[in-house]
């Protein structure tokens, strides 16, 4: 180990850290070619995260700057490569797997420079997240307006993925290079994209208390909520809930509507309709439900 400390970028940390250089070997040639060039093993002083480094100094090509100064044209290489001020996704492994596959993919071909595949990679993202969603349509403009109007993302997040869909469209159709500022801003669109339709959804759950929409959600939550009243009680669906009627206070009258098909099928058995009452000074007569 060398005891030389140098400035290089961390692809953990996602910037110019200061980093220790494990090993390092040097050669030159001043014959047909001349230049000077060092391999490096370094490390991260913060994360210890490890990179090699390939430093070419082109002496060949050195030009004078001041009356007894040189400036020799250098390139610096780190490897894996990396894409400049980006930090990959926390909790990736919520990704479906094909989602999270393409997406990776696309963080190659940016690592690579290969602009043309990051733009295609980038609409193939947003096109496999429809797929995952079940969101239909025939072509990509009809699918994301139908993420938006299905609550996944809101309009203004539509409009910029329609933006998506029109880089990758010149990437496939007339082979335009996409400039590297807008894969930059793509890259954070469809990360955004992955992180509200995926990772939040999971961080939040028994973490926060949210809206419920869905039918499963909801009969989930009254499950739980049903082991704090003992067999026979009968109350309305706001009595059982409690304070976490607000969760579903907007969608209920669907949620319910649903929930009482299911009761009448059998499929629910924990409870049966019951009276038809006011609860709580409630303006109208609410159904009730017994607990059996």
């Amino acid at each position: 180990m060398t005891n030389k400390r140098i400035k290089s970028h961390c692809r953990h940390c996602g910037q110019e850290t200061n980093h220790s250089v494990l090993s390092e070997h040097n050669e030159s040639s001043r014959d047909e070619y001349a230049y000077d060039r060092a391999y490096q093993i370094i490390e991260c002083l913060g994360c210890e995260t490890k990179s090699f480094r390939d430093i070419l100094e082109e002496v060949e090509h050195a030009y004078q700057i001041a009356e007894d100064e040189w400036e020799v044209p250098t390139s610096i290489t780190v490897y894996p490569r990396f894409i400049k001020d980006h930090r990959s996704l926390k909790s990736g492994y919520y990704l479906p797997n094909l989602v999270g596959e393409i997406y990776g993919e696309v963080l190659l071909a940016l690592q690579e420079d290969a602009l043309v595949l990051a733009g295609l990679g980038l609409r193939g993202t947003v096109e496999a997240v429809c797929n995952d969603l079940k969101i239909d349509g025939r072509n990509l403009e009809i699918r994301i307006s139908k993420l938006a109007s299905a609550g996944y993302i809101s309009r203004k997040d539509a409009e910029r993925l329609h933006g998506i869909r029109f880089m990758g469209n010149d990437a496939a159709h007339e082979i335009k290079k996409p400039e590297q500022a807008q894969l930059s801003v793509a890259l954070k669109i469809v990360e955004h994209l992955l992180s509200s339709v995926y990772i939040l959804e999971e961080e939040v759950q028994g973490k926060i208390d949210t809206l419920i929409t869905e039918f499963d959600q909801f009969k989930e939550l009254l499950d739980k909520k049903l082991k704090n009243f003992p067999v026979g009680s009968e109350l309305p669906i706001v009595g059982f809930l409690g304070r976490d009627i607000r969760r579903v206070k907007d969608s209920l009258p669907a949620l319910e509507l649903e929930l009482m098909g299911e009761i009448n099928k059998g499929e629910i058995k924990k409870l049966i309709k019951g009276k038809l009452e006011k609860f709580n000074n409630s303006k109208n007569d609410l159904q009730h439900y017994i607990l059996t």
